[in-house]
């Protein structure tokens, strides 16, 4: 038996990302079974990034955009174990009719509110940092853990340790070690 004749159970999931919030409660009922199908539901494609919702006898443009991150899938057999089960990182957004498709390759957002313009806020570029500055810094840090404080500084160690108040009151830091060196 060769590999591309085995039937192997796969499993496919996609995020759909309604932007009419009628449609959109209107699959969530169906999907939790309040709602009966309708007698049609489908996606057409007519390219790889561009395509037809077609839901009942609504029909409405949709578009496959990357999303900024990897997003896991967990799903749970027992209610209780979690299993991860793929990673998704595209998202189909299914607009409203006479809409300009967005525009092509990355989505701006994420699928939860968190990931909000994430390229820009989590992803951004490092601070250049001139290569001098770092070595000195770091050779620094090597005299100071290897001989101690430069002269006339002093570094203080101070151990401490959280108290719990009584009966539900603040707690407080209760310093317990102090050494100078």
């Amino acid at each position: 038996m060769d590999a591309n004749s085995a039937k192997v159970p796969s499993e496919e999931a996609y995020v759909l990302r309604v932007q009419d919030p009628g449609l959109a409660s209107q699959i969530k009922a169906m999907l939790r079974d309040v709602e009966a199908p309708p007698n049609k539901l489908e996606i057409r494609f007519k390219s790889d990034r561009e395509g037809t919702f077609v839901y009942g006898d609504r029909t409405l443009p949709v578009s496959v955009r990357n999303l900024p991150c990897i997003t896991e899938i967990w799903k749970t057999l027992d209610g209780e174990n979690l299993v991860k089960s793929l990673d998704i990182g595209q998202m189909i957004v299914v607009r409203e009719e006479d809409t300009e498709a967005p525009p092509p390759g990355e989505s701006r957002d994420g699928i939860a509110p968190v990931m909000t313009d994430a390229r820009n806020r989590h992803f951004r570029k490092l601070p250049e940092v001139n290569p001098a500055v770092v070595e000195r810094v770091e050779t620094e840090l090597i005299q100071i853990v290897n001989s101690g404080a430069p002269k006339g500084w002093t570094f203080e160690d101070i151990e401490e340790e959280y108290v719990e108040g009584t009966d539900g009151s603040e707690g407080y830091w209760k310093v317990i070690g102090h050494n100078q060196y």
